[in-house]
């Protein structure tokens, strides 16, 4: 019997890459070969198909799977993206590493300096009141305020919702607001950065209990 000679490199390529693959197809079935042999299989029936394709995005694609079979991940997924433009993998990665680009902190510190007047009368009174009141936290002051004005009632309860949603302020039952712990510790870090209005200004905060907070 006359066996068929590849006719092109590419053929003779082929028939290499499919011969070395049937041998480590015989050695998997080595318990102790096993794991390695079927990745080196993967890699020749890889290259085998790339080759008889012959084209240019098999190749390409071919690069990428042989990769997730000789390195890491991460370093695919890196290259990917290099290869793409994508900055957006890049800010996720640093993200995830606790090292978020300064344009995506920038804005949220410019969102927590920009409050209204009401949000820091709000802060402000629930917390001169709790220092003064239970400054070890073991009661919580509330309190609600009653405007004649709508303009004025509306403006209290969009600052105080936008407190509840960063978690510093919580809302009684009744519609009191109070400081959360995390309220708290943000006065405590913050406090001297708040404008002197206040509810109730004429009870000023008891520098003895700040000391012990502060302490």
């Amino acid at each position: 019997m006359k066996l068929p000679l590849p006719e092109s490199f590419s053929e003779f390529t082929f028939a290499i890459f499919a011969l070395i693959g049937i041998i480590f197809t015989c050695l998997s079935l080595s318990q102790a070969k096993r794991t390695y042999a079927i990745r080196i299989l993967g890699i020749y029936s890889i290259l085998a198909l790339a080759v008889a394709a012959k084209e240019f995005w098999t190749y390409f694609a071919s690069i990428f799977i042989l990769g997730t079979l000789v390195t890491e991940l991460d370093f695919l997924h890196t290259l990917a993206a290099i290869i793409r433009g994508d900055k957006g993998y890049f800010d996720y990665k640093r993200a995830t590493q606790g090292q978020a680009p300064p344009e995506t902190v920038a804005p949220a510190a410019k969102a927590k300096s920009r409050r209204t007047l009401m949000e820091y009368m709000i802060l402000n009174t629930a917390w001169t009141k709790q220092v003064n009141k239970w400054p070890d936290l073991s009661l919580i002051f509330t309190f609600r305020m009653n405007f004649s004005s709508l303009s004025e009632q509306q403006a209290f309860r969009e600052a105080g919702a936008k407190l509840i949603g960063e978690g510093l302020i919580m809302e009684t039952s009744d519609g009191q607001y109070g400081l959360t712990i995390s309220g708290f510790a943000y006065c405590k870090e913050h406090y001297k950065e708040f404008p002197s209005e206040q509810w109730w200004p004429e009870e000023k905060i008891n520098e003895e209990n700040l000391k012990k907070v502060l302490g």
